[in-house]
């Protein structure tokens, strides 16, 4: 679908044919199309006048060329821009295609040296309002047929002259397709949409506490690790052995007796349940006897597999209850430790959690909070909750004595792009009231404390504009003031349309030569 049709005329044509001019010795004849020009009279040929330039979904198609006068050849240059990448759009051909009343007229568009940009030269024997459409030839065979809409044709540049008058863009910049192409670049129109309030605030980025394991020593005794390198952000995998506490050589609390006795009271309760279930068989013991001797044998049973559970003769063993990060280390080599003791914090890596905190007067707000943009410090790039599969965990309600902020906790995947530990700026979303007429932060040019965005005229030229800004939800701003709705801005490097202004820094030039 067309999204905007435009036909410019910006540049004024310096007058050279003359018609009906009797000062001059001039003849001028619609009847009988005839035309005597004075030999005084000049015109630069290179100047670019008809300007057509059309959006569908995925293109841009910009024609540039002089007026289309009846009777005379006229060079028309297509480009054809793909508007999800800003690059020359990958195609066979084109056609130009031109209806006047019931007849149709057939151009083809030739390729230049320059990809992307393409030849039409059409001659027209009549003149008045026709209505042109422009055939896309796509590598895989099918065709585009793209509305141009209505255009004029003109008896004679005389006519073209009355028609339109000189419109000079006060401080327009040219930077032509070729230089847009050529860096990362790229256009928006800008409409009103919706956006609500935005708090903004700040949290840390820390592993989700369903992630993050504390473990602890099952026993008392000396530390003893079994990798010569633990040290904090190690990669476990699961089962992974970490260290060993044994108590070997300690008087106090010895792990080797507490086996012994485990293991002694466990092997004579189960010898005593099998022979009371033997002569429980002969009716030699009661009911009651035998569920007793079942007891003891189990309670034996259950303390012996517990201290044996990851033990041996040689002490405690701890491995990587799943594969994690070691984030915190308690404890050191050769260190005597008590039973219950935290040892080393794991966290598994699979979600995180940001804990951000917001200002007392949001609280009528907190309700309407459905989404959130995040950046991380040092980051330029704006994640979104909900796109990245995050969701808000928590929202509070109560201040309290040791902190009168109010917890908001937002929940995210993990990814190695967002470390834990690190401060993340948040934009806490709250529902949209209405719309509203933003841009993208990267359209924006500061200078001074003042900012700009560069306003598309045509694909071609652009000119610098001051704007006053409103709120901001990280990735796109409020305009007040400096622009309306369905003007086209530079959104992606602005800043080489600003150097083309200044210094010319991209070797811009005119008149399309290719």
């Amino acid at each position: 679908m067309v999204q905007k049709f435009n036909i410019l005329f910006f540049t004024a044509l310096l007058i050279f044919w003359g018609c009906h001019n009797t000062n001059e010795s001039h003849e001028h004849s619609h009847n009988e199309h005839s035309h005597e020009h004075a030999e005084t009279a000049d015109h630069d040929h290179d100047e670019e006048l008809t300007h057509f330039t059309v959006y569908t979904n995925n293109l841009e198609i910009y024609i540039v060329g002089k007026p289309l006068i009846m009777g005379e050849e006229s060079e028309l240059l297509a480009h054809l821009t793909n508007l999800n990448t800003f690059k020359p759009a990958e195609i066979d051909s084109i056609g130009f295609e031109v209806k006047f009343d019931n007849k149709e007229y057939h151009f083809h568009g030739h390729a230049t040296n320059t990809k992307g940009i393409y030849h039409i030269h059409a001659n027209f024997d009549f003149n008045g309002e026709a209505q042109g459409k422009l055939i896309v030839y796509n590598n895989n065979g099918e065709t585009n047929d793209i509305d141009l809409g209505k255009f004029e044709v003109y008896h004679c540049e005389h006519d073209f002259e009355d028609a339109h008058e000189h419109h000079e863009i006060p401080n327009s910049i040219h930077f032509s397709k070729e230089q847009a192409w050529s860096v990362d670049f790229a256009t928006t129109a800008v409409n009103p949409m919706p956006m609500g309030m935005v708090i903004r605030t700040s949290g840390r980025v820390m592993p989700a506490q369903s992630d993050e394991r504390m473990i602890t020593a099952g026993a008392s005794g000396v530390v003893n690790f079994l990798e010569s390198n633990v040290y904090e952000g190690l990669m476990l995998k699961k089962e992974n052995p970490i260290l060993r506490i044994t108590s070997s050589g300690t008087t106090d609390d010895n792990f080797l007796v507490r086996y012994t006795e485990a293991k002694n009271r466990f092997e004579i309760a189960k010898a005593q349940y099998e022979r009371q279930k033997a002569l429980a068989v002969e009716k030699i013991v009661s009911e009651a006897e035998l569920q007793n001797s079942l007891k003891e044998y189990e309670v034996a049973k259950a303390a012996y597999q517990t201290i044996v559970k990851g033990n041996s003769l040689q002490g405690q063993l701890i491995s990587s209850p799943f594969d994690g990060e070691v984030t915190s280390i308690f404890v050191s080599n050769g260190e005597y430790v008590s039973a219950g003791q935290p040892l080393i914090k794991l966290a598994r890596l699979s979600t995180q959690k940001i804990q951000c905190y917001v200002q007392p007067k949001y609280i009528k707000e907190l309700g309407n909070i459905n989404d959130a943009n995040i950046r991380i410090a040092g980051s330029s790039k704006t994640l979104n909750l909900h796109k990245i599969g995050g969701r808000i965990v928590s929202v509070g309600r109560t201040i309290t004595s040791a902190n009168h902020l109010i917890p908001v906790t937002l929940e995210i995947p993990y990814t190695e792009n967002v470390p834990n530990g690190e401060i993340a700026e948040v934009y806490l979303l709250c529902k949209p009231a209405k719309n509203l007429l933003t841009v993208p932060k990267t359209a924006l040019l500061e200078a001074q404390g003042n900012y700009f965005v560069m306003v598309q005229h045509s694909p071609e030229t652009f000119v610098k504009r001051e704007v006053k800004l409103g709120i901001s939800d990280g990735v796109r701003v409020e305009v007040l003031s400096g622009l309306k709705p369905g003007e086209r801005v530079v959104t992606r490097g602005a800043i080489y349309v600003k150097m083309a202004q200044s210094s010319g820094a991209l070797d811009a030039h005119s008149g399309h030569i290719h």
